[in-house]
């Protein structure tokens, strides 16, 4: 999908860029709707988890509005805290009920910005996102929605490892989300959903990347060249691109 960022001394260029992403969130709640079906019931979700070994903990939660949602985790990924919005669907305030809703995960570009989907792309006025639960987890750092390589240790920051082993099972857990999942992401986001969508195979039912870089290592050097504009070791991330070419 070409890039849609507004020209600089257009007048209509954001309103566009804005149409666009929002015509483009539209055709990924229609797919949402197509693979998810009806909401299920379940078990009631409970509480927000208190954390543990190897598991985030809720250290704050905001509510804006009646249908976004703001969580604050302190997490074991990212070595620190990071934030989660959620936009919740019509009767999310009644989930102890038992629903379980559609889950929609939309994740950020290089910036790692989460909030523009509800501030800057308003995709809480599209009729469409009303049935479903959409979960924006910020991107920790920089990284590619991948865990960094870290020069063979390992550790902090696991950018994948936040949204799918941490976010997915306690917005499951405790905040209504179902099994049906769709992923969706914008730049380095767009890249992480077709990623995620490849590395785990079943657990998401469709996947969608705008304006993605969806083959990082065809271009290294806009790899390196976003590193170390932000001060960071490129190498640290996937390894170098032609002794490590496999990403970590």
């Amino acid at each position: 999908m070409p890039d849609v960022s507004p020209v600089e001394g257009h007048p209509h260029a954001s309103r566009r860029a804005r149409r666009f992403r929002r015509l483009a969130l539209l055709l990924t709640a229609v797919l949402l709707t197509a693979a998810a079906g009806p909401a299920a019931a379940g078990p009631a979700p409970g509480a927000p988890p208190g954390g543990g070994p190897g598991r985030p903990r809720v250290v704050a939660e905001r509510h804006t509005g009646d249908r976004i949602t703001d969580l604050t985790l302190y997490s074991p990924a990212p070595g620190g805290p990071a934030g989660v919005r959620l936009l919740t669907p019509d009767g999310w305030r009644d989930r102890a009920r038992g629903g379980r809703w559609p889950a929609l995960y939309l994740l950020p570009g290089g910036e790692g910005d989460h909030l523009p989907w509800t501030r800057d792309y308003a995709i809480q006025e599209l009729p469409a996102l009303r049935d479903s639960l959409v979960v924006m987890p910020e991107m920790p750092l920089y990284g590619f929605s991948s865990d960094w390589w870290n020069h063979g240790a390992g550790g902090p920051p696991r950018v994948a490892t936040f949204p799918l082993d941490e976010v997915v099972p306690l917005v499951e857990g405790h905040y209504g989300a179902g099994p049906r999942r769709v992923v969706a992401g914008q730049s380095q986001g767009g890249f992480g959903a077709l990623s995620y969508a490849a590395r785990r195979p079943g657990m998401f039912r469709a996947a969608a990347g705008y304006s993605g870089f969806v083959h990082p290592l065809q271009h290294p050097h806009a790899v390196r060249a976003g590193m170390t504009h932000l001060g960071l070791d490129w190498l640290a991330l996937w390894g170098h691109p032609e002794r490590q070419p496999a990403p970590a």
